[in-house]
């Protein structure tokens, strides 16, 4: 995984597939998307090497929706987790109507959901439930090395097409195993007896980015969230309820 590390990749782009030659990331990602069966054309993707509070948000093409207002949404969004310190409790959590399902950030673990599904990253992991917050700083035992890319039918708008180097895909060093060897994780449920929290949920953007929705969503769920939340490993998933 170390080629595809965040601190060496190239920025925010779009990957024409059909090219069929690209960045040694792009290559990867190819794979990754060959053995998952999708045949989308383009792959948008970009990278983040530290661990830092993500609002909820669904990812959508940006400057078209800045020029027209259309909320175009990708059709896959994934995280390929490239390097974890060992501090991190921060998973991304994906809401899919009163369900959030939090996958924390494994080395070599995908992440793909639909999408359109809004989704986040608490930093800490209990931002949520607290009324203020202090910036830590950034180290090694911090480090949340992803890449996240989306699938797409049409590129999204302005963003670079052209890598800054190019090989064949098939020359590539780094590609990803077969599906066969890939080990699926389902997720655990969060027990819903005993006590409840309450939370307070961001969300990114302007009103029209939001789609409309108000800039907070309320909530409440089983305590053992803040649990499931701090785990660096499994995966749950936890039912949100609105406020009582």
């Amino acid at each position: 995984l170390k080629p595809l590390d965040a601190g060496g990749n190239d920025g925010h782009r779009v990957c024409r597939r059909g090219d069929r030659a690209g960045t040694i990331l792009e290559a990867a990602l190819d794979s990754v998307l060959t053995e998952l069966g999708d045949e989308s054309p383009y792959i948008e993707y970009w990278a983040r090497a530290e661990w830092m509070h993500l609002a909820a948000h669904s990812d959508v093409d940006e400057y078209l929706q800045k020029r027209s207002g259309e909320l175009r949404h990708p059709n896959f969004g994934h995280v390929l987790a490239i390097d974890v310190g060992d501090e991190v409790r921060g998973p991304t959590c994906v809401f899919a109507g009163d369900q959030l399902i939090s996958v924390p950030a494994v080395a070599g673990r995908v992440l793909r959901f639909e999408g359109d599904l809004a989704h986040a990253v608490p930093e800490p992991s209990d931002v949520w439930f607290r009324s203020f917050v202090s910036k830590q700083p950034h180290t090694p035992a911090r480090r949340r090395s992803v890449v996240l890319f989306n699938t797409w039918d049409e590129p999204p708008l302005d963003v670079p097409l052209e890598p800054p180097f190019s090989i064949p895909f098939a020359d590539s060093p780094v590609s990803a195993q077969p599906r066969t060897s890939w080990a699926p994780v389902l997720p655990l449920a969060t027990a819903e007896v005993g006590d409840r929290v309450a939370g307070k949920l961001p969300r990114l953007g302007t009103p029209a980015r939001r789609g409309g929705l108000p800039r907070f969503r309320n909530f409440e769920a089983a305590a053992g969230l803040l649990d499931a939340l701090r785990d660096d490993r499994n995966v749950w998933e936890t039912r949100l309820r609105e406020p009582s």
